[in-house]
């Protein structure tokens, strides 16, 4: 029963933090990736502050989401014993160190909306939009890390299908090798969340052949009582 709950909510955390995550940030918004002083003074003199604040804490809960995706992930991609655990780990702990670098960055802004009220010079506001915009940039190379961990994983093994493994490894590397370009500034920046949107939402609304598998694997032989695969 627990392997079965966990089958449908470990995929379907991954459909929550990209829908989530996306939604808090369409609600709080941010200013321009390099306004100009003009564009930025009027972006921080007519911000809902109350508004901001709500859409980072949604998308503060949407952001944490990846982290139980990838623990399912890291799970079903071992779940047949064939597959070496250190690249599934290494996307795992990729995820969580994404997680773990994005979430302070939209506080950055919280700070730069409060001392706005107080007079903050706006070159010193131009600093820390910079400052957010370049640390968002280079998070790509974690996250493109994750999805070539998952890619690696997935090619050796028969638990999902290796174009999905090429898949993530390509939009991995792209991921990396744009980050000093900005390519979350980009169409080309939402092709993880595309990745993680296709796989979850296939594990989460066909879950039956995957239960199928875990059965085959643990159910016992009737003459032997030892455990074999179909």
């Amino acid at each position: 029963m627990r392997e079965a709950i966990w089958t449908r909510v470990g995929p379907a955390t991954g459909l929550l933090f990209v829908v989530v995550l996306h939604v808090g940030f369409f609600i709080h918004g941010s200013p321009d990736i390099r306004p100009t002083d003009a564009k930025l003074s009027s972006w921080l003199a007519n911000v809902d502050v109350n508004r901001f604040g709500l859409g980072v804490y949604i998308e503060t809960l949407g952001t944490l989401l990846l982290i139980p995706f990838a623990a399912w992930l890291n799970r079903h991609l071992r779940r047949d014993g064939t597959v070496s655990s250190w690249p599934a780990v290494a996307m795992l702990a990729c995820a969580t160190g994404w997680v773990i670098l994005t979430l302070p960055i939209n506080e950055l802004y919280v700070g730069m909306l409060e001392q706005a009220r107080k007079g903050l010079d706006i070159h010193v506001a131009q600093t820390v939009v910079s400052i957010s915009q370049a640390s968002y940039d280079m998070t790509a190379i974690v996250l493109g890390l994750s999805l070539v961990g998952a890619g690696m994983s997935i090619l050796p093994g028969g638990v999902m299908s290796r174009w999905t493994g090429w898949a993530a490894i390509v939009i991995g590397l792209l991921e990396v090798l744009s980050a000093p370009f900005g390519t979350d500034a980009t169409p080309a920046g939402l092709l993880p969340y595309i990745w993680i949107l296709a796989v979850a939402g296939y594990y989460t609304f066909r879950p039956g052949r995957a239960r199928k598998v875990v059965s085959a694997i643990a159910q016992p032989s009737a003459a032997t009582g030892l455990p074999v695969t179909r």
